[in-house]
């Protein structure tokens, strides 16, 4: 198995401006990209500047904060590497979501836009206007579905075109079953939305036989202490019913293996601890991780793997893959000079890891049907495939 980089482009989307790859997705040598873009900001020569000596943007805008939030954009772009990618779908946001099938012919996109120039309500809180779009085409072209523009949209996760949730800050859930024309919200389990407005859960994750599982911690819950509590929803049940509990943990993602016949198995990444103590000014934050797993039936046991990762990183993301291939996205900012992009990875369910140290990617994503993992440095992109 091979564990070593190899180069797929030195160009890629290099004629796009502004510059990034976006959330890109590549099967065989087509692509397709979610972007979110920042307004270009242009200079004047500096025989035209007021002070030849400092740089002066070409339009007054350009020097508003607030006004260059408020014209970024999301994008939706679709090609191949050898002709090129295109822009079908454009709208302003600073966030989005998507969801697309396997067939990338149905396409979900939410955008997310604030006004940063409307002052903040007496909560502190600017108003957040979201859309959601549809393509049956393949994202040739698009239809705006009816939303409430206050309801945002953090994550789109469905079972197929037609069935699939929503899930916003509140934390909100809400359901669809006829491909997004009409929603029905999903009450929560309990203690979920206690917080502030924003709040989300620590991890999601709707697993391949259509089950929603939601994690997030709570200080006490009857006879549950600080603990993380996952709860599940199977499609077509009305109520969320409690999966598992981690003790003593926080969960910084939740993911799925792969469908087998016997199954499927969830996996958690979590900081061992208690949450920050903000008011504590020794409290950095910082926790040993860990990995804990279960099965996916129902009143599963949890197994926490022996391995655990150093208290010194950030921990960014999980990803879990076929015949037990386990990476764990972290970064290291401990010492005096740049942070340090980690991966580490297992290729037997967690036995064993290895790290890997490779630079620090512009964008990229883990495709866990085959095991690949796509890396874009700059204008390069490359895979690899354990």
């Amino acid at each position: 198995m091979a564990t070593g980089w190899e180069t797929i482009t030195h160009t890629f989307l290099k004629n796009d401006k502004p510059y990034g790859g976006g959330a890109f997705r590549i099967r065989d040598k087509q692509i397709i990209s979610l972007k979110l873009a920042d307004p270009q900001i242009t200079f004047k020569p500096a025989s035209e500047a007021k002070n030849p000596d400092v740089a002066e943007p070409t339009e007054a805008w350009m020097n508003d904060t607030a006004e260059f939030l408020n014209r970024g954009t999301v994008s939706f772009l679709r090609g191949s590497l050898d002709t090129g990618l295109t822009r079908t779908f454009q709208q302003r946001g600073q966030d989005a979501a998507w969801w697309y099938s396997k067939d990338w012919h149905t396409v979900y996109i939410s955008t997310g836009w604030m006004d940063y120039k409307v002052p903040k309500a007496s909560n502190g809180l600017r108003p957040q206007l979201t859309k959601l779009w549809r393509s049956s085409d393949g994202g040739q072209t698009w239809s705006q579905l009816h939303w409430p523009e206050d309801a945002e949209i953090e994550q789109l996760l469905f079972l197929d075109p037609q069935r699939g949730y929503a899930i916003g800050w509140g934390p909100h859930v809400w359901r669809t079953s006829d491909a997004g024309r009409s929603w029905q919200e999903v009450k929560l389990p309990p203690l979920a939305n206690v917080g502030e407005p924003h709040k989300t859960f620590d991890a999601v994750n709707l697993g391949p036989d259509g089950v929603l599982r939601v994690a997030y911690y709570v200080d006490e819950l009857g006879e549950i202490k600080t603990s993380t509590l996952v709860y599940r929803l199977a499609w077509g049940e009305s109520d969320f019913e409690q999966d598992v509990v981690l003790p003593n943990q926080i969960v910084v993602d939740l993911q799925s293996s792969p469908q087998t016949t016997g199954g499927y198995s969830l996996y958690a990444l979590s900081k061992l601890g208690p949450p920050r103590d903000i008011d504590n000014v020794a409290d950095n934050g910082r926790r040993t991780g860990a990995l804990s797993t279960w099965g996916s039936v129902r009143h599963a046991s949890v197994q926490q793997l022996q391995h655990t990762f150093d208290e010194r990183l950030l921990f960014d993301g999980l990803s879990v893959g076929k015949d037990g291939v386990l990476l764990v996205y972290a970064t290291d900012a401990s010492g005096d000079g740049a942070p340090r992009d980690l991966t580490f990875l297992s290729k037997n369910f967690g036995k064993s890891w290895e790290e890997l140290n490779d630079g620090a990617a512009q964008g990229g994503y883990f495709d866990p049907e085959t095991n690949t993992q796509y890396a874009l440095f700059a204008y390069t992109l490359k895979k690899r495939q354990f």
